[in-house]
């Protein structure tokens, strides 16, 4: 009887791991889509016309590669942590659809106004996700002042996303341009939310750092 209670606890905790945690599905997401990134990128360096083809093309995936790695880095920092969880697993999947939409668009030659701007706003996310999520890291906002300026500078970043998102889906025919940049326009047609998203910028950078520095001030004891 003793045996059977043993062999039945040994089976228990194999039963109920039958779902994988967001930690594990977000190191599927990185292994998936940095490995087609990497394949894409190491087809699209052999079959190049020449050689210093073959360079531009590779240090342009890898400098890629290492633009959203900060978002991968930081997304699973905080699913081994538990925060921000949906964020973190929406932003490791921005990112790497960000690098592997480029990749495919360098080997393939694919010149298409809406794949671009996918792409484009794949990477505005993995941007303002970075910077989310890094905040969310290092700062720790136990006090009021350090609580309100944290969810300020997230406000802050959501709008600006939003902002960039639209300035890339206004952006029409000719107007988008192969870049690495985050937002892969010339030119925008709605020039009128330039300045609201450059003055969103400003405040973001300053609420960032703020909360930052509040979250760093431990409460005196008082007397």
């Amino acid at each position: 009887m003793f045996g059977e209670r043993s062999r039945v606890s040994e089976v228990e905790p194999t039963a109920g791991r039958q779902s994988f945690t967001r930690l594990e599905i977000g190191m599927i997401v990185v292994l998936v889509s940095m490995g087609i990134a990497g394949l894409v990128g190491l087809i699209a360096v052999l079959d190049a016309d020449s050689d210093i083809a073959a360079v531009g093309i590779g240090f342009g995936v890898t400098v890629l590669m290492f633009q959203t790695g900060g978002t991968v880095a930081c997304g699973l920092a905080c699913l081994a942590r538990g925060r921000l969880e949906a964020l973190s697993l929406a932003s490791l999947v921005a990112a790497g659809l960000a690098i592997d939409l480029f990749a495919l668009a360098i080997w393939l030659e694919i010149d298409n106004e809406a794949y671009t701007k996918l792409t484009g706003i794949a990477f505005v996310w993995a941007l303002f996700g970075l910077v989310i999520l890094g905040l969310s890291l290092a700062a720790q906002p136990r006090e009021t002042l350090a609580r309100w300026l944290y969810l300020a500078a997230v406000g802050a970043a959501l709008l600006a996303g939003t902002l960039a998102t639209v300035l890339v889906l206004d952006a029409g025919n000719g107007e988008i341009v192969a870049t690495s940049a985050p937002i892969p326009v010339g030119q925008f047609a709605n020039e009128s939310l330039l300045r609201p998203l450059a003055a969103v910028f400003v405040v973001l950078g300053t609420l960032w750092f703020a909360a930052l520095a509040a979250s760093r001030v431990e409460k005196r004891p008082q007397t």
